[in-house]
Parts: C-alpha cells; sequence; structure tokens
C-alpha cells in the first residue's frame, strides 16, 4: 500500500512523526510526507495560508499515489485525511489525535485576541519532560493563523460520513491540546472503524513516551488492512 502522513499544525513536517515512516517503511509500504504550506521554515510563514491550501497540497500529493493508497493524518492532518478519504478511493485512514476541537478555552476568542495578541506559545503536546525538551515544532504561532485551522475543523463533521474505507482512530490519553477523538470515530461512515487509546500519550504521540509502540499498532493495523485486500 502506499500511504499519505500528513503532520499536524504548527508541526515539523518530517520529524514530529518521529518513528512512524521508518517503521511502515522498514514493514514494505511506500511513504510520502508532504511539507503543508506555512510549516517546515518559520511561523510567520503561517500568515496568508488558507485551510483550503493545506487540503490543496495534500489532495495533490495523494493523486500522485498509486492504488492501493491510504492516508495517516496527526491532529490537523487527521481532518484533512478525512476530506481525501471522502473523496478519492482510499483503501486505509489512520486518524492520530484527529483535532475536532481544542481543549484552550481561548480558542474561540481568537478572531478577538488576534489584534491584541498576535502570537500564541506552541501548545503543551508532550508529556515526557526530556522528550518535550527535544520538541521539534513550532514554538510559537501567529493567532491569526489558528482561525484557519478552526475553519478546517467546522468543516470536518460533514465529511466523516462519507468516508466509507476501513479507518483506525488512536487517541492520547494525556491530551491536553485537542478534543473530539470519539467523535470523529462515530461520525466515520466506514463499516471497519476501530479505535485506540494510549493512557499515558500527550497529543503529540508519535514524540512522547509510547511513539514506538504507537507507530508499530499503527504498522500492525495496516499490515492487517492490507492483508484483506488480496
Amino acid at each position: 500500500m502506499h500511504l499519505l502522513l500528513l503532520h499536524g499544525f504548527t508541526s515539523h513536517p518530517i520529524l514530529t512523526l518521529g518513528p512512524l515512516p521508518g517503521v511502515l517503511r522498514e514493514a514494505g509500504f511506500s511513504v510520502r510526507q508532504p511539507a503543508l504550506p506555512g510549516h517546515g521554515t518559520r511561523p510567520e510563514d503561517l500568515l496568508g495560508v488558507r485551510w483550503q491550501d493545506w487540503l490543496e497540497t495534500a489532495r495533490e500529493a495523494y493523486r500522485e499515489l498509486p492504488e492501493p493508497r491510504g492516508v495517516v493524518g496527526l491532529s490537523m492532518g487527521a481532518l484533512l485525511a478525512a476530506h481525501l478519504a471522502a473523496e478519492s478511493p482510499t483503501a486505509a485512514l489512520v486518524a492520530l489525535a484527529p483535532a475536532m476541537a481544542l481543549k484552550s478555552p481561548l480558542a474561540p476568542l481568537a478572531p478577538l485576541l488576534a489584534p491584541l495578541i498576535p502570537r500564541f506559545p506552541g501548545p503543551d503536546s508532550i508529556r515526557d519532560p526530556s522528550l518535550k525538551r527535544q520538541n521539534p515544532n513550532y514554538p510559537y504561532f501567529p493567532t491569526r493563523a489558528v482561525l484557519e485551522l478552526l475553519a478546517l475543523m467546522r468543516r470536518t463533521p460533514g465529511v466523516l460520513p462519507r468516508v466509507q474505507a476501513p479507518a483506525l482512530v488512536v487517541a492520547a490519553g494525556q491530551d491536553g491540546v485537542v478534543k473530539g477523538e470519539e467523535r470523529y470515530h462515530a461520525l466515520l461512515g466506514s463499516t471497519r472503524k476501530d479505535y485506540l487509546v494510549f493512557p499515558q500519550s500527550g497529543h503529540d504521540l508519535l514524540l512522547d513516551r509510547d511513539r514506538q509502540a504507537v507507530a508499530e499498532a499503527v504498522r500492525d493495523w495496516l499490515i492487517d488492512i492490507s492483508n484483506h485486500l488480496h
């Protein structure tokens, strides 16, 4: 299977997925990791980027993959992954800590706060103290940029029932950043949809203490799905 891996909002396009790309390649999967607009450079580059730009970049990369193909998304990437799976032939969908809503009480106030507080610190997404110090993601982000993430969140529940591909939703038991993973799972139109929780992990599941176990669980699930394709 050919897999598209999609990172999250403010995430490093490659490093935020931790051991997962390597684990998948070792298992025989072909893996592609595009950088979504505004990511992998500097936080200010998020200004002027629309949620449609993220989706179109993901869409173009997905179109180029031969079938059978699947999509794996982390956080915001899991929202984009749902849009792709709803509109294109998809053999498998994996959603890691899908960002259906933000836990911060300030999130809904972002339109009002943007002129007053031009930037916010990056979220506390890793529980392990030593691993937290190695966080490769943006240390802050422009407040206006989160408006595009919120817009994507509003548009995702409507596409989830159109997803027919087998799906795996993975939740972080100590996620202090997003909520709504169970709602994402419930709204999926998939006949087969599985749900896993890693109780000790923070939002960045692939950078935290259970990163290897998360990567291997995703690999094993995808192998099982691949075996049923033949």
